[in-house]
């Protein structure tokens, strides 16, 4: 009876020992490939930064080039109303 007991025991043991080797292999088959992911996600993300690191001085320029645009809108805008009004009030 011992003998047995202690036969299925360590058959028991086996196949728990194996299962947990089989997740433990896919687990870390599956950090590789998350790693080498992240790897090309960080490349990915140095390609950006590299590449919109000097649009800092163009939008500063963009900017002010929008700023003039807008107040010269503005005046247009302040013209017409003023035409608007004349035009309303004529003869």
């Amino acid at each position: 009876m011992t003998t047995l007991l202690t036969r299925v025991t360590v058959g028991l043991v086996s196949v728990i020992v194996v299962v947990l080797a089989g997740h433990l292999i896919l687990v870390a088959a599956a950090l590789f490939r998350a790693n080498r992911n992240l790897a090309k996600l960080v490349g990915g993300l140095e390609a950006i930064r590299d590449n919109t690191a000097t649009l800092g001085e163009d939008l500063t320029a963009i900017n002010g080039a929008a700023v003039a645009l807008r107040d010269g809108l503005v005046a247009v805008d302040d013209h017409l109303r003023g035409v608007a009004r004349i035009v309303r009030n004529a003869p």
